[in-house]
């Protein structure tokens, strides 16, 4: 679906960030930034996807930290930080003409937000399927956080992964394994969260973790739509067994910030969270790596 275009290290070390643009089918010179992690093939990628008129390098910080923790007890993690078009630096697409032309987030029209799930994310999937199979990480293990517009971005594109036909000589699809939600709309941007959250597998195979400011009375009641669509799938497990089981959160903060703030204020203490959550739901689960291009 696209193509690597271009890839600049931003320094000489394994574990310093890639800055990379990825050429999407339709022509969008897209702008992503990759954080290796130490663990190899163990290794539990992260998509982190920004809000309407934001850009990934709002999640800079908090993807270091994922990719290089502070702590030693924490696990280390794959992230890749995305400009969606019209956004940051992918705001440049060459037509079938040859010409090319500068994409707005204020002029982005239905077909642009569909075209992010579409061209975007799969050209970022396919960044990702050479990174696992060069051993840096596990694709069957994908995460994908999205805050607002990112947050139905990436939720539409995990319906789209599991509805990928399946193949028997290898992999394709279904590698979405849990999705972190941060003030999801329940319908913008021409992206509804109910048609995607429908889709049976969806429902019931990802684990989901929504976050959302509970002063803010539309956030409140767009994360809570999402939640009860999902959590007659994932009933809640007994006390005991809640660490090892439960695969359904809602968090509810107390502040009117919402999106990409609420992941990345330090105040909320949100990479406790995020890795406990990456931790139980996909580092120790058995998803094992499987190479997706074959060396013949």
């Amino acid at each position: 679906f696209a193509t690597l275009a271009q890839a600049q290290r931003s320094g000489s070390q394994a574990n310093e960030s890639e800055d990379v643009t990825l050429e999407t089918k339709d022509g969008v010179s897209l702008k992503i930034t990759y954080f290796p992690s130490k663990e190899g093939k163990e290794a539990v990628p992260v998509v982190m996807l920004h809000d309407y008129k934001e850009n990934r390098a709002l999640y800079s910080s908090l993807a270091r930290e994922l990719s290089q923790p502070p702590e030693e007890d924490f696990t280390s993690y794959a992230v890749v930080t995305v400009d969606l078009r019209g956004h940051g630096g992918s705001t440049r697409i060459v037509g079938r003409n040859g010409q090319s032309f500068e994409l707005e987030a204020e002029r982005l029209k239905a077909a642009d937000f569909r075209a992010m799930v579409i061209s975007d994310m799969e050209a970022v999937r396919k960044f990702l399927v050479q990174k696992n199979d060069a051993g840096e990480l596990n694709l069957n293990k994908l995460c994908i956080v999205g805050a607002g517009l990112g947050a139905n971005v990436a939720t539409t594109y995990a319906a789209f992964d599991w509805s990928v036909p399946q193949l028997p000589q290898r992999k394709q699809g279904r590698d979405v394994k849990a999705l972190i939600l941060s003030s999801p709309k329940w319908s913008d941007y021409g992206l509804s969260m109910m048609r995607p959250l429908k889709h049976k597998l969806v429902r019931e195979k990802i684990s989901v973790m929504i976050v959302y400011g509970a002063q803010d009375s539309r956030a409140t009641k767009d994360a809570k739509s999402v939640h009860r669509l999902l959590a007659k799938f994932h009933p809640e497990p007994p006390r005991d067994q809640r660490r090892e089981k439960q695969d359904l959160f809602l968090i509810g903060l107390q502040t009117r910030l919402q999106g990409t703030k609420l992941l990345t204020d330090t105040n909320f203490n949100m990479l406790d969270r995020v890795d406990g959550f990456l931790d139980a739901r996909l580092t120790v689960q058995p998803f094992d790596w499987i190479q997706r291009i074959s060396s013949n």
